[in-house]
This record gives C-alpha cells, sequence and structure tokens, in this order.
C-alpha cells in the first residue's frame, strides 16, 4: 500500500508541475472545481442536472484548459520535453483527450440518427 500511496504522490506532483502553468488553465480549474461542488449538492434534489453539470461545465472546462492553453513546447522550468510530459503521465495524454472531446462533441450527432437512443 505503501508504494501505491508513494506513486500516486509523485503523479500528482507531475501533473501540478507539469501541466498547470497557464494562468487560463489555473482559471478553467477553478470553474471546474467549483462546478464539481456545486454539482455534488446538486445531485440530491436536480440529479439530471448535477451530471449536466459536471459533465457540461466541468469536465469540459478542465480539459479544454489542458488541451488548448497549456504550452506544448520544452518546458524550461523543469526541463522537460513535450513528448517526456505525456510519456509519463497517467490518465488523459493529448491524444487520449482529442478521442474524449471528439466523441463528446459527436454525441449529438447519434440523436439525430436515432432520437430514441
Amino acid at each position: 500500500m505503501h508504494s501505491f500511496l508513494e506513486a500516486l504522490r509523485t503523479q500528482r506532483w507531475d501533473d501540478h508541475r507539469y501541466y498547470h502553468h497557464s494562468r487560463v488553465n489555473q482559471a478553467l480549474h477553478l470553474i471546474s472545481a467549483l462546478s464539481f461542488l456545486t454539482a455534488y449538492g446538486l445531485v440530491f434534489v436536480d440529479p439530471v442536472g448535477a451530471a449536466l453539470l459536471g459533465w457540461l461545465v466541468a469536465m469540459v472546462s478542465r480539459q479544454c484548459g489542458h488541451f488548448f492553453f497549456e504550452p506544448k513546447g520544452y518546458d524550461l522550468v523543469n526541463e522537460a520535453t513535450h513528448a517526456h510530459k505525456e510519456d509519463i503521465k497517467v490518465g488523459y495524454n493529448l491524444r487520449r483527450k482529442v478521442v474524449l472531446l471528439g466523441l463528446w462533441a459527436a454525441a449529438p450527432a447519434l440523436l439525430l440518427l436515432d432520437p430514441t437512443v
């Protein structure tokens, strides 16, 4: 268990130092966090509204912040290339974000094909 917690601590530190340089991304993370907190409170009153808030506002703002506003060049502060940072990233690297955001954006097209989905 200790090694798992140590690996988690390392991953959190890497995420913080490598992917939160942009002030716009930091602001979008704040919006995302506040949206998630609101959704957690809303889930007991309006579960559908909570899900929509969490997915449409919180997740989109968080992922778009990383995708569009974080620098993709060489990281002088941490002396790391973008490729190195993508290789060690756990979860949604840029390739996975393209797939995730593409599926998310294409989901309404499925309703056009079959409105009963």
